[in-house]
């Protein structure tokens, strides 16, 4: 974090890595990618311990509070319908895909899903707009709702897990209560959000996202609004924008010490923006 150097790398996957989680101690990191397999790695060694294999391909993946159990999605292909899929990762049939926790099949494709209640609770994000919340207890859907209007790219949950904050392709991010589902704020942007995140330690919400990558030729870097973008999370406003990017960012989040962001962008790069004193001692004008 200090320099940006690189200290290491996973090999292991043969296609697009499209979603990674890590435990709370960041012993554990797990992988869904292209390559129709979801990965289990030593973080500290960058050793794969286990692989399971898909039948299509591993869309997000989310680790519940404990570390043990993972939720992950896969793709829609041919014959092969969109599933939720949830798996111990201590049970060794269950990692060579013979038993689940949970195997729920989607009428929609989900490009993101998250723990919402400790080890009880899954949220998917769909293609249509919807949320759908899942509990592991019962094996069925028990809430949904639809905030946006297009497909859901991310969801992360607050560090008390009170809240969900959502991105859309429907140009808005909105806040929802983890429990219920409700959306409680929208925050407009004038282009996709891909991703959004909760600062752990002031009222505020930063996202990301721009005009599609397939646009950007067709579009001056101005106009893409490549930005990551702070707003209030009460009030709903645009208070500040970090520039750097010359392409969509497709990932953003808060270091969990609140005083740095962190953005990955489809130009390559991965940004660290660290937050001085002004920003930590900013107080909103009310």
């Amino acid at each position: 974090m200090d320099n940006g150097e690189r200290i290491g790398t996973y090999e292991g996957h043969n296609g697009a890595v499209w979603d990674i989680d890590v435990t709370w101690d960041t012993r554990l990191m797990v992988s869904a990618s292209a390559d129709n397999s979801i990965k289990v790695w030593d973080v500290e060694r960058g050793v794969c311990d286990h692989t399971l294999k898909l039948p299509t391909v591993g869309r997000s993946i989310s680790l519940s509070y404990s570390g043990n159990l993972a939720a992950f999605t896969t793709t829609k292909i041919t014959q092969n319908s969109a599933t939720l899929r949830i798996v111990d990762l201590r049970d060794g049939e269950q990692m060579e895909g013979k038993q689940n926790i949970l195997l729920q099949i989607l009428d929609y494709g989900a490009d993101s899903c998250v723990w919402s209640h400790l080890d009880d609770t899954v949220v998917i994000g769909c293609s249509n707009g919807q949320l759908q919340q899942f509990d592991i207890r019962n094996s069925e859907c028990t809430n949904f709702c639809t905030p946006h209007s297009y497909n859901i790219s991310d969801l992360q949950i607050s560090p008390d897990q009170s809240f969900i904050i959502s991105s859309s392709a429907d140009k808005t991010a909105q806040l929802i209560n983890a429990r219920t589902l409700e959306p409680l704020k929208k925050y407009k942007s004038g282009r996709p959000v891909n991703s959004a995140a909760i600062s752990p330690i002031r009222d505020h919400i930063v996202l990301g996202g721009g005009e599609e990558a397939i646009q950007v030729t067709h579009t001056a870097a101005s106009s893409g609004q490549f930005e990551a973008k702070l707003y209030h999370m009460v009030f709903e406003e645009e208070f500040a924008r970090f520039k750097g990017h010359f392409g969509p960012i497709n990932s953003i989040a808060f270091h969990p010490a609140g005083n740095t962001i962190v953005s990955g962008g489809e130009d390559g790069y991965v940004r660290i923006q660290n937050l001085d004193d002004e920003y930590l001692n900013f107080d909103y004008d009310y």
